[in-house]
This record gives structure tokens, C-alpha cells and sequence, in this order.
């Protein structure tokens, strides 16, 4: 039966037909990742997206494929010489699939060594997502150079693929109907990006300075590349890499306060910060060493590091994002609260 990389991806250049595709080979995975990230130029300074993807159990557009468009659509207004090293978004409505969104980019200058530039995300006359971003050229002078150390963890050949694990976990007779149904789905929705989860009792470093709660379970890692090979274009493997960072960040804070992955009821980015320290490939492998240093309110903050196989850090990225429990949770988190104020 074929099968499509996104199931329910929008493609706006076909009629708004979710658009199906039978991959043959694992080319065809970095064919459609790297189309997930283009954008389509309406006029100056104005793009729009090419498709749309909306996760399951999702409320909107996926966040980071509406922070790798917004940043596709500043690239192309800067020269070919100039290469992102930082952006701030903020996320302000849910991306609604059904319809494309609009880029709307606002240079706000253009210097000799950076450029500024400024984009709002619009559907229906409304801004659902802003972003603003410098960029810079090559410096090749004497500088200061140094970074944190990339943390030893086990390689991922070692390590079982999402796919492994989901069809692991519906090997267990004990599932209720509808979460069987759940990971039945997320079986059958075929991700480009291949994940590969690091026990957090495997994690071991000199960054001392990460460890600043001292919570159980506020540190993840995983291993992440696309699963077909890309072009050589730099912008492509940032837009990508920016694309996988909002994947499963704000997670971090929910599991780091101590809440079961079926107790969080909502969980959406608020706003997401990248650091690009160095250009790094995507369709090779990258550590994504994950920390959350504080969560409560409602809101949830994590920190992350990118690394090269190599060791070199390439990325660094900050999000906060809307972490709300399920009654049942929120019941559990009280009770226990309690119980605590009587000892």
C-alpha cells in the first residue's frame, strides 16, 4: 500500500491536494524534507508556503516548519555571501494547514559585514508568527575560539530508530484501542528525519553547568539526520537543522517537572531562539543534548546544544513553550502535593 512522507501535508502549488508519494529509495526523503522548507516567491519581499504539515494530535502547522520557511524567506533576500547566525520567533497563532501562509519580509538593514531582517507570517490577515534575524558573513581574521564539550553518549548505529520503538510498544496486548490507534498512525506517518533516542542514564559530559536543577529526567539526547542525502547548499542543511529543532524540545520541560508523557493535555512553542555557530550538514548525524532548567506556570523552558558527530558544536538553541496537564494529571500533581505539605 503506498505510503505518503507526510500524510497530511498540504501542497499549495497542487490545488491544495494533500499530496501522496511512494518513496523508492531514501533519496526521495531528502527530495521531500528539503521541499517541506521552500518557500514560492509572490512579489518583492513576499513568499509563500509551498506545503504544510500537521503532526497528529497537532492544533496547527508543525513550528518548525513555519521557523525553517520564515528563515528560507529572509535568506532569499540577502546576498549569497551572507549566512544566518542568529533568529528570535515567537509563535502566536496556530498555523491553520488548510490554507498557505504568507512571508512577509522587512529588511531592516543591510550592512557591509550584517544584514537584519524582520518577517511576519500571515494567514487571513492575521499574523500567526514572527521572526527576526541577522546575518553575517565569513569572518577569517584571528578570533577567540572555544566551546562546551559534546557529551559521550552511545553512537546511534547502537540505538533502536523511532520506527523500532513504536513497533515495539504495539507488541504489548495491554494498549487501549485508542492509543494502539495513536501509534498505529504515527507508524504509518513516515518522517524524512530519522530520531534516535539516548537514554538519559547514558549521558555522560564535563558540562557541569547544564545540571542546575537537579531533577531526575531533566536532560535528553537524541541523534537526528535527514534519512536521504541533500545538496551542498549550506542554507538548505541550516534551514533543515532549524526545521528538527523544534522537534520534541519543549518535551524536555514536561518530562524534567515530572510529568507522564500521557498527562501532558496541551503542549505548544511559545517562542524559539537559534544560534547557528558553524554550518553543519544535516544529512549527517547531530547530537541534540537537551536541558530544561526550569518549568511552571503552565510554561516550560528547555536549552539545547547541537552537535557534529565529531564533537564540534555547531548550534545552540533556547525555547519556552505552553505545557498544560490533563485533568487526571493535574489531580495526580495535587494530590501529591498534599500529601507532601503533611510530612
Amino acid at each position: 500500500m503506498p505510503k505518503s512522507i507526510f500524510p497530511s501535508v498540504i501542497s499549495f502549488s497542487n490545488q491544495q491536494q494533500p499530496e501522496k508519494i511512494d518513496p523508492t529509495s531514501e533519496e526521495d526523503f531528502g527530495v521531500q524534507i528539503a521541499r517541506a522548507v521552500d518557500v514560492q516567491e509572490l512579489d518583492t519581499n513576499l513568499y509563500m508556503s509551498k506545503e504544510l504539515w500537521l503532526p497528529i494530535g497537532a492544533r496547527g502547522a508543525f513550528g518548525g516548519q513555519i521557523v525553517a520557511q520564515a528563515l528560507h524567506a529572509a535568506f532569499n533576500t540577502v546576498g549569497k555571501t551572507f549566512f544566518c547566525h542568529s533568529l528570535h520567533s515567537y509563535f502566536i497563532l496556530p498555523g491553520d494547514v488548510s490554507v498557505p501562509v504568507l512571508y512577509e519580509v522587512t529588511p531592516l538593514r543591510d550592512g557591509r559585514s550584517f544584514a537584519t531582517r524582520f518577517v511576519r507570517a500571515k494567514q487571513r490577515g492575521k499574523a500567526i508568527f514572527v521572526l527576526s534575524c541577522s546575518f553575517t558573513k565569513e569572518y577569517t581574521d584571528p578570533s577567540i575560539d572555544h566551546q562546551s564539550i559534546m557529551p559521550k553518549v552511545p553512537a546511534p548505529d547502537s540505538l533502536p530508530s523511532y520506527t523500532d520503538i513504536v513497533r515495539q510498544q504495539l507488541e504489548n496486548n495491554n494498549l487501549s484501542a485508542k492509543y494502539r490507534d495513536y501509534l498505529q498512525k504515527r507508524l504509518e506517518e513516515e518522517s524524512p528525519i530519522d530520531y534516535r533516542e539516548v537514554d538519559p542514564e547514558d549521558i555522560h559530559d564535563e558540562n557541569d553547568a547544564w545540571f542546575t536543577t537537579g531533577q531526575k529526567g531533566d536532560r535528553r539526547a537524541r541523534w537526528c539526520l535527514t534519512r536521504g542525502k541533500l545538496g551542498d547548499d549550506p542554507r538548505l542543511h541550516a534551514l533543515i537543522i532549524a526545521y528538527l529543532s523544534d522537534s520534541g524540545f519543549i518535551m524536555t520541560a514536561a518530562l524534567a517537572g515530572g510529568a507522564k508523557r500521557r498527562g501532558v493535555g496541551m503542549m505548544a512553542s511559545l517562542d524559539h531562539s537559534i544560534f547557528f555557530h558553524k554550518p553543519a550538514r544535516a544529512d549527517e548525524w547531530l547530537l541534540y543534548d537537551m536541558q530544561s532548567p526550569r518549568s511552571g506556570d503552565g510554561r516550560g523552558m528547555a536549552f539545547g546544544r547541537i552537535y557534529t558527530k565529531d564533537g564540534m558544536l555547531a548550534v545552540t538553541t533556547v525555547q519556552e513553550g505552553l505545557i498544560r496537564l490533563t485533568k487526571a494529571e493535574q489531580d495526580r500533581v495535587r494530590q501529591e502535593r498534599e500529601e507532601k505539605s503533611k510530612l
